[in-house]
């Protein structure tokens, strides 16, 4: 078993230390330090078959992973984690969570999540990749999730891991592979079952939610950081659930975006009193933050460049 401390590294370097080390043992997750208590922290690593099961505590912290530690990682990984003590704030799909001891919760190193750690915590998590799980979901919007204590098999996968963890060391390999397999086995059903996961909507409230993202995205299409998990998290649903709503009108969230854009662009394009008005200026103005990309959009679109289009309807208006 591996044991690695933060007390290893002066105290002023610990939290970057501890970034470095929870890099290159799970994923990319940006640290800072907390409040008034110490930072310090505690990571045991067992390797299982290829599956990381580790024990990890501490407090002190603050962490997150965002766009910028996304686009880091090569591969992606599920990180299935059970709370055992202390206290954990969970951020994750615009939802904030505080965890008990015994909650079973899901990080997607895919999604935006983040976490407060101020006070003592420990969690005992494994890492899977991401293909593992996702076949044998009934629903993907389950790879972001918290499973209750109270539910029995959130209980049961928890006492497996813990299980394995501590006897990690007298398993043998066929052993090994069998805790695998029911690691796997066993949190897939417990996600299934979840007692409180929500329903798909009905199509009248599907409908109405596709209704509700295209008025949303008609006003503030002009934001350039527009995007599904924005727009998700203001409708309060998941990102893979409001994008599959639009593939069910044969439409895409960014497409009918950058679609809004381009209708909005042409109306001040063809507008007289926005003579004085550049194609660039306009193209800010539509959300887009450069002019030779929306350049290349228009045309895709309308079949004409923007000046073109702004001539055209000059000389048909003059006509």
């Amino acid at each position: 078993m591996d044991r690695i401390t933060s007390r290893i590294v002066p105290m002023r370097e610990q939290v970057d230390f501890w970034e470095d080390l929870v890099a290159s043992q799970l994923f990319p997750v940006r640290l800072e330090a907390a409040g008034q208590v110490p930072f310090r922290g505690e990571i045991q690593t067992q390797l299982v078959s290829g599956l990381a099961v580790v024990m990890i505590s501490g407090q002190g912290v603050l962490g997150s992973h965002g766009r910028a530690e996304i686009a880091r990682m090569d591969k992606h990984l599920h990180l299935a984690c059970v709370h055992l003590d202390g206290e954990t704030r969970l951020v994750q799909s615009g939802k904030e969570v505080i965890l008990r001891s015994g909650d079973v919760f899901l990080i997607d190193s895919r999604h935006h999540f983040a976490l407060g750690l101020e006070q003592r915590w420990r969690h005992l998590l494994v890492a899977f990749p991401t293909h593992w799980l996702e076949s044998r979901l009934a629903q993907p919007d389950l790879t972001s999730v918290v499973v209750p204590r109270d539910q029995p098999l959130a209980h049961l996968w928890a006492r497996h891991l813990a299980d394995g963890f501590r006897l990690a060391d007298a398993l043998s390999p066929e052993a090994e592979t069998l805790f695998a397999q029911h690691s796997v086995e066993l949190l897939v059903q417990a996600l299934n079952e979840r007692r409180d996961t929500p329903a798909t909507p009905p199509e009248a409230a599907r409908a109405a939610l596709f209704l509700r993202a295209c008025r949303l995205i008609s006003l503030e299409f002009g934001d350039p950081s527009l995007a599904p998990h924005r727009i998700a998290s203001k409708l309060r649903v998941s990102t893979r659930t409001l994008e599959r709503i639009f593939a069910e009108h044969n439409d895409a969230v960014m497409r009918h975006v950058y679609d809004e854009r381009i209708r909005q662009a042409a109306k001040v394009l063809a507008d007289a009193g926005a003579g004085h008005r550049s194609v660039t200026e306009i193209a800010f103005v539509c959300g887009f933050n450069d002019s030779s990309h929306f350049g290349r959009v228009f045309a895709e679109r309308m079949h004409i460049t923007p000046s073109k289009w702004r001539k055209k309807l000059g000389s048909e208006g003059q006509g």
